[in-house]
């Protein structure tokens, strides 16, 4: 089987999605201007990304990273340059973090033991490439430009999800890439040390009105994007918790040694998972 799907979403960017996490999947972004290439995230880490990559274009390709997850920034090291904020870097420098056995593991829980899965775990026990921590990491700022020839993206910090997290935005095709910035099941504040849902509503305020040409906001763990409505959806859902709504127990499953448990509110459709201490 191929670890990716690829799709062609217009002239300048393409969809590579990681098809392990069916049949959500877990999407990537090429964008190519004339002069270089921006991959936003690199997924889990089977198999070779860059392989990938370089059947598309032959342009110089640096990684731009939403956020420094193990499903998000495990390809990283097979790129000459890697850019995120600052605050992640430490999670990027984990190597138990990423280790292998770790992120077959979180193919395992994804696919949830569906037997018409199998394949697909499989393949991720013997395609799971090894993690290498000490490539070059270069740090992204808010506001900061990204000029690839003919195409601008924007950097954005979206804290919430992570204290680092960064949407990247492409205001010629109207579209911004946002990592589990926004996501139809968003985790905010679930972590010690991590954003409250009350910096989640400030993050998702300042981004609409930074943002008001953009039509499509592409999520994170769905191969599909959310319309300015959908994105003011998940920010009254946060406003909601953070005006004591409580939510329900909810656990959320996160490695074999058990569940993490925490709150779980819903909005029209959409829903937060949090923790009570973690709200304000």
């Amino acid at each position: 089987m191929k670890p990716y799907t690829v799709t062609r979403m217009n002239d300048n960017t393409w969809q590579i999605a990681e098809v392990y996490h069916l049949p959500a999947a877990l999407p990537m972004y090429l964008v190519v201007g004339t002069e270089k290439a921006a991959l936003i995230d690199t997924g889990i880490g089977m198999e070779n990304l860059r392989e990938t990559v370089e059947e598309i274009t032959d342009l110089p390709v640096s990684v731009y990273n939403t956020h420094a997850h193990l499903d998000h920034a495990a390809g990283n090291h097979r790129f000459d340059r890697a850019y995120m904020h600052f605050s992640e870097e430490q999670a990027a420098r984990n190597a138990d973090g990423f280790n292998t056995d770790a992120r077959r593991e979180f193919v395992e829980l994804k696919c949830m033991y569906d037997p018409e899965r199998e394949a697909i775990r499989e393949f991720s026990r013997d395609h799971m490439m090894e993690y290498d921590p000490e490539y070059d990491i270069f740090y992204i700022e808010d506001g900061d430009e990204i000029d690839l020839g003919g195409i601008v993206l924007k950097a954005v910090s979206c804290p919430g999800h992570t204290l680092g997290s960064m949407v990247y935005v492409d205001e010629k095709n109207r579209n911004a890439f946002c990592g589990d910035s926004l996501n139809p099941r968003s985790s905010i504040g679930m972590f010690p040390g991590s954003p409250t849902v009350s910096t989640y509503v400030n993050s998702l305020e300042r981004l609409l009105e930074l943002t008001p040409d953009i039509e499509r906001y592409y999520v994170g763990h769905r191969l599909y994007s959310f319309s300015r409505e959908d994105v003011k959806d998940v920010l009254a859902c946060a406003r909601e918790i953070t005006e004591g709504a409580e939510g329900e127990p909810y656990p959320m499953v996160v490695s074999r040694r058990g569940p993490l448990w925490g709150r779980i509110h819903w909005y029209n459709g959409k829903r937060i998972t949090f923790q009570l201490d973690n709200v304000h």
